[in-house]
C-alpha cells in the first residue's frame, strides 16, 4: 500500500500583471498580422503608460476587478484623445471610463463590422471587434453590431436591455453590446458599466422584474428557418441539450418577440456560415441572408445573450436567447448551459430570503417563489444557534427556531415589489428574522414565532433529510 502523502494541489498560475498583458497583446497583433483590424491602434508606450497606473493603483490597495484586461472599443464609441468621427474627444464615453476605471486598459479603436470580417479563427478579412476577442488580441471588446459577428467568430456577445447602459460618448442609435470569450467576463463588464450617469436618458430596473424562470423555463425555439445541414444539426444539438438540462422547449414560427407563455425565445443567430470568397464577392446579399434569423431583435425591446456552439463543419456558428426586456439574468442562465459556466448574477434590485422548509427547490411551495420571479442564488448554511421544529400545516413544514445546531437552507432572490407579495403569503406562525450564515452574513429568512410548539427536528440539519426520511422510514418519531 502506498503510504506517501497525496501531491498538494497544483497552484493556480498567478494572472499577468497588467503590464505584462499589455505587452502579450502586442505580440500577438504582430503574429497575428491584421491591421485592416483597427482604425485607431494606440501607441505601446502610451497603453503600457496606463497599465503601469493600473498596477500602482493595485499596489496602494485598489480593487479593480479588470485590473490586467485589455480592451477595443469601435469607432463610434468616444475614447478620450483617440479619432472619433471627425472629431478627437477629450473625454471617454460613461461606458468606456467605468471600465478603465475599474482596470481595463484600452488597446484601441477598431473598424466597422463587416461580414467579410468573420470565417473562421484563422481566416479571417476585414475588420471588427468580434475578431480581435476571437485571435486573443484583447479580453473584451464593446460594439454596436450586434451578435452577427460574435457567432461568425465563436465570441459570446452581451446585449442587454435597452437603456440600462448610459449612451453619453456614444455616437450610434443601436445598443451597446459585449464581446468576451466567456458569459462570466461578459457579465463582469455589464454590471460594472450599468447604471444611470446623470447625462444620458436611461431606465431602471421595474420593482416587479423576474429574477428568475425557475428550474424547467419554457423555451420557444424557431422552427421554421432555412440553415445550412451543418447549422441545423448544431440548433439541433442545442435543443437537445437544453431538454436535458430541465429546460421545456416548444417549437414556434418566428414571432415578433418572445411569445406568450414563454420566458425566451431561442434562435439561430445566422443560417449559415459563407464561404469567405462569397461574402467578398457580394457583401450585400451575404449580410441580408445572414441578418435573416436575428434582425428584428435589434428592433424590438428585447435583451440578447450569443453564444457559440460548433457545428457539424467546425466552422464558428452561434444562438441566440432573446428575452424581454429587464429580464436579461433568464437569457444569461439559459446560455449557462450552452457554455458549461456557473450562474452569475446581473444585479438588479431585490431583496435576499432564507428558505428552510416547503419552499425549498422540489418542495410542495416552492412555486410561490418561483411564480414571482425568484431566483435561486446558492444553497447556504447557518452558523451553530438553530433548530427545526415540525408544525402542524398543510403541507408540513419546520419552524425555525433558536437552538444549538446549523441548519442548510437555500437563498433566494426577488424583486422589490415580488418580495413584498412574498410576505403576505407567509401566515402565522411563520415570520420574517435574520439568520446568521457561516459566510458571516445575516439575510432575512423564513423562520417562525418563538412561542410557535411543535415536535422536536434536532437531530436533522436540513428539512430535506427529514423528508428523505419519512419517506424511507414510514411514520415514526421523528426526535
Amino acid at each position: 500500500m502506498n503510504t506517501l502523502p497525496p501531491d498538494p494541489d497544483p497552484t493556480p498560475p498567478t494572472p499577468p500583471t497588467a503590464s505584462q498583458r499589455v505587452i502579450a497583446a502586442f505580440e500577438r497583433i504582430t503574429e497575428a498580422n491584421r491591421p485592416e483590424l483597427w482604425s485607431t491602434l494606440r501607441a505601446v508606450e502610451d497603453v503600457l503608460v496606463d497599465a503601469k497606473a493600473v498596477e500602482e493603483r493595485v499596489q496602494a490597495g485598489e480593487d479593480l476587478p479588470l485590473a490586467g484586461t485589455v480592451i477595443a472599443v469601435p469607432e463610434l464609441i468616444d475614447v478620450a484623445g483617440q479619432p472619433s468621427g471627425r472629431s478627437v474627444p477629450e473625454t471617454s464615453a460613461t461606458v468606456v471610463s467605468r471600465l478603465t476605471a475599474a482596470g481595463a486598459v484600452v488597446l484601441g479603436k477598431t473598424g466597422a463590422a463587416t461580414v467579410a470580417s468573420a470565417w473562421d479563427r484563422t481566416k479571417t478579412g476585414g475588420r471588427g471587434a468580434a475578431v480581435a476577442v476571437a485571435l486573443g488580441i484583447v479580453d473584451l471588446a464593446l460594439s454596436t453590431a450586434g451578435a452577427i459577428p460574435a457567432a461568425l467568430n465563436a465570441v459570446v456577445a452581451l446585449k442587454p436591455t435597452r437603456g440600462l447602459l448610459p449612451m453619453t460618448g456614444v455616437r450610434a442609435s443601436e445598443a451597446v453590446s459585449v464581446y468576451t470569450n466567456g458569459l462570466v467576463a461578459g457579465r463582469r463588464a455589464l454590471v460594472l458599466m450599468t447604471g444611470p450617469d446623470g447625462f444620458s436618458a436611461t431606465r431602471t430596473w421595474p420593482a416587479d422584474v423576474r429574477l428568475g424562470a425557475g428550474e424547467h423555463p419554457r423555451v420557444a425555439y424557431a422552427s421554421d428557418l432555412p440553415l445550412s445541414p451543418a447549422a441545423s444539426i448544431a440548433f439541433e444539438n442545442t435543443v437537445k441539450r437544453l431538454t436535458a438540462a430541465g429546460v421545456v422547449l416548444e417549437p414556434v414560427a418566428v414571432p415578433a418577440g418572445v411569445p406568450e407563455g414563454f420566458d425566451a425565445l431561442l434562435l439561430p443567430t445566422v443560417p449559415d456560415h459563407p464561404e469567405l470568397a462569397e461574402a467578398l464577392a457580394d457583401p450585400a446579399t451575404v449580410h441580408h441572408r445572414l441578418a435573416h434569423c436575428t434582425a428584428f431583435a435589434n428592433l424590438l425591446d428585447l435583451a440578447a445573450v450569443t453564444v457559440p456552439v460548433l457545428p457539424g463543419d467546425q466552422r464558428p456558428f452561434g444562438v441566440t436567447f432573446l428575452t424581454r426586456a429587464f429580464e436579461d439574468q433568464i437569457g444569461l442562465d439559459l446560455a449557462t448551459v450552452c457554455t458549461d459556466e456557473p450562474m452569475t448574477p446581473y444585479p438588479e434590485p431585490g431583496e435576499d430570503v432564507v428558505v428552510f422548509g416547503a419552499h425549498l427547490r422540489g418542495q410542495p411551495l416552492n412555486a410561490r417563489l418561483t411564480e414571482l420571479g425568484a431566483r435561486f442564488t446558492r444553497p447556504v448554511r447557518t452558523t451553530e444557534g438553530y433548530r427545526m421544529v415540525l408544525l402542524d400545516t398543510v403541507p408540513p413544514q419546520p419552524g425555525v427556531l433558536e437552538g444549538e445546531s446549523v441548519l442548510d437552507g437555500e437563498c433566494w432572490r426577488l424583486s422589490p415589489a415580488a418580495f413584498e407579495r412574498f410576505v403576505t403569503t407567509l401566515k402565522k406562525p411563520f415570520v420574517l428574522d435574520r439568520v446568521e450564515l457561516d459566510d458571516g452574513s445575516r439575510p432575512l429568512a423564513v423562520r417562525c414565532d418563538p412561542h410557535a410548539s411543535g415536535t422536536g427536528l434536532d437531530r436533522y440539519e436540513s428539512w430535506r433529510g427529514y423528508v428523505r426520511f419519512t419517506s424511507t422510514a414510514g411514520p415514526r418519531d421523528p426526535g
